[in-house]
């Protein structure tokens, strides 16, 4: 009896066991068929990216990265790169500018392909890094070189599949700080792409003034095929501010000296054609691009005191780019040839420029050259890492420049005359050892002497300047360190102080990550975040109105700032805090930087 109840149970378990089989089969088989219906072949181009050869960091961040690192313009991120400094109004609208070895000039923008030259005319042709939105990007890579920084940009470029994705971010918190995202985008089985964005930022500081809002549009039609796609794109902003107050820091009293409001709206508009994948085999682009800035700010009087005549008129800029790129990629070489055919003031310029890298294992090595028709320079960088082993690498970039000129307003009178470029030499070099998975870097970087460009968009009485030789000492300690614990510190200590370039310059960031999956293999991810920023005053130059040059400090502070996410499924959860001491300091000579500013909220993405 025994053993007639043995083998019923043994056939009962094995029909069970029969019956999950053919279970699974059938939802693995209904599952692969949902997959394969919802699956679309090909994808939108990207823009080409450089080989970095960077040891232990690396300057490059996807579109979750982007989100997760509590970034509200792009000059949060480059506040990561040594020898670069960052100079703000405020946290949020107010214009942010930075400087690389102390040189306003030589920070670069690209968007798929094509360069955002500066056409706002309060900047004097330096970028304003609070007009670009960081929520259009897919993905930003910083290319470092020993005299130029470029910033490559990839914008969002949607699913890869037939459902429709849709995506919600709220934000607000201090002085009525709000931010309201939405996206949407959807393929078809015949390869017609829709995509759109919207975002409306605001902000409200009644103490200090510099408060205003920001509206972009995104929007992107277009045909993906196997081996080719066209697409066009649209990224509007409009942003308004009010008039932003200078203080006497050493007193803390209003000096009466505000920086106007304004109201500006930039476009940038192109046409696109990709063959190819540029991250494998043989590739092609060709793109038409429209770029417009209007400014439209309503009437202002004369502020003689901040060199800021009256404006009682529309400003608007115009740049016309045809872009052609050809190249060939694989998984250990990269070439690429590119023209840029630019209109810009009646004029028909070329900007030649071409880009070669290999990756040989334990050597490699990059480098890039232009001909800029603006300043009629010539540039060219290279770039290499000799890693002979895991644990010990050796990186350095050189760069050379030809002489050139262009025309720039070298004081408040607005009145551009021509400036002549000195060849422009640059080099830079670090050791890096690697201790368990920490690197440890130092290094040093030279410049030789430029023109530096001046940050009229905070005081038109900054004028143009010619500075000499700069020589600095570079570090950063970059890496995991034990359950969950990273950290990231860099910094640049110069000779002496210049204009633009603190002496003394260090960033530190200490994170802790943390998954726990449940039950239910959905878990959640938490990440808690500190940042710390030490630097000594930079010195701005100032024309009195004897025409004579002084010097101008800033008033230097250790801001501190924290952040933490809570992530479950499609869903983060975030909050950040800067300024957590409520230190007073100033990054550019009479702008008091914001006390304690908290901004929380949540990204939510699904699949409608």
């Amino acid at each position: 009896m025994r053993a007639v109840m043995c083998a019923a149970l043994v056939a009962t378990a094995s029909l069970g066991a029969q019956g999950r089989t053919a279970a699974d089969s059938i939802l693995k088989a209904r599952a692969d068929s949902i997959a394969r219906e919802d699956s679309v072949v090909g994808i939108l181009p990207q823009a080409e990216v450089p080989l970095l050869t960077e040891a232990g960091m690396s300057h490059r961040w996807n579109r979750d990265s982007l989100f997760a690192t509590g970034a509200l313009t792009l000059a949060d991120f480059l506040d990561r790169v040594p020898g670069l400094s960052t100079f703000r109004a405020r946290f949020y609208l107010a214009p942010q500018v930075a400087a690389y070895n102390g040189d306003l000039s030589r920070v670069r923008l690209f968007l798929d392909g094509i360069e955002l030259e500066a056409l706002d005319p309060r900047g004097g042709g330096v970028t304003d890094l609070s007009q670009f939105p960081i929520a259009a990007l897919d993905e930003l890579v910083i290319e470092r070189g020993a005299n130029e920084l470029r910033l490559l940009m990839r914008s969002w470029r949607g699913p890869d599949r037939i459902t429709a994705q849709t995506r919600a971010d709220v934000y607000t918190g201090d002085n009525r700080s709000n931010t309201f995202r939405g996206y949407l985008a959807r393929r078809a089985h015949n390869g017609f792409a829709s995509q759109a964005m919207l975002q409306q930022r605001s902000t409200d500081d009644r103490r200090l003034g510099g408060d205003g809002d920001a509206t972009t549009i995104f929007t992107r039609l277009g045909v993906i095929k196997p081996k080719w796609s066209i697409d066009a794109t649209l990224l509007r902003v409009r942003t308004t501010q009010q008039a932003l107050s200078i203080f006497d820091v050493a007193r803390y009293v209003n000096t009466g000296r505000p920086i106007p409001n304004y109201d500006i709206v930039q476009r940038e508009a192109y046409l696109r054609f990709g063959a190819g994948d540029v991250n494998r085999g043989p590739w092609l682009q060709l793109i038409a691009a429209s770029r417009q800035s209007v400014e439209s700010t309503a009437q202002r009087g004369a502020d003689l005191t901040n060199a800021y005549a009256a404006d009682t008129a529309d400003t608007t800029r115009t740049s016309t780019q045809y872009v052609a790129s050809i190249g060939w990629s694989s998984a250990r070489a990269r070439l690429s040839a590119t023209n840029r055919l630019r209109l810009v003031d009646g004029q028909r310029l070329n900007h030649p420029s071409v880009r070669v890298g290999f990756d040989l294992g334990r050597l490699t090595i990059a480098a890039y050259g232009e001909r800029n028709p603006f300043d009629k320079v010539t540039r060219g960088d290279a770039f290499a890492r000799v890693q002979p082993v895991s644990w010990f690498a050796i990186t350095g970039a050189a760069s050379y420049g030809t002489t050139g000129s262009t025309l720039l307003p070298i004081d408040s009178t607005g009145v551009k005359e021509e400036v002549f470029f000195p060849v422009a030499r640059a080099a830079r070099g670090e050791v890096a050892i690697r201790l368990g998975r920490l690197w440890l870097q130092g290094g040093g970087v030279v410049r030789d002497s430029a023109v530096l460009r001046a940050p009229i968009i905070f005081d038109r009485a900054i004028p143009v300047v010619i500075e000499g030789r700069a020589l600095g000492a570079t570090f950063a300690v970059v890496g995991p360190l034990f359950k969950g614990f990273s950290m990231h510190v860099s910094g640049v200590q110069w000779q002496e102080a210049g204009w633009y370039r603190p002496q003394t310059q260090v960033r530190s960031e200490l994170t802790w990550r943390y998954h726990w999956t449940g039950a239910s293999k959905t878990g959640f991810d938490f990440l808690l975040a500190g940042d710390a920023e030490y630097r000594t005053e930079t010195i701005y130059p100032l024309l009195q109105s004897d025409s004579t040059l002084s010097e101008l400090p800033t008033f230097p502070a250790t801001p501190v700032g924290v952040r933490a996410e809570f992530r479950i499924k499609d869903a983060t959860i975030s909050i950040q805090v800067r300024n957590v001491l409520n230190v007073q300091y100033t990054t550019v000579p009479g702008l008091l930087m914001p006390g304690p500013l908290t901004i929380y909220g949540v990204r939510w993405t699904f699949w409608n």
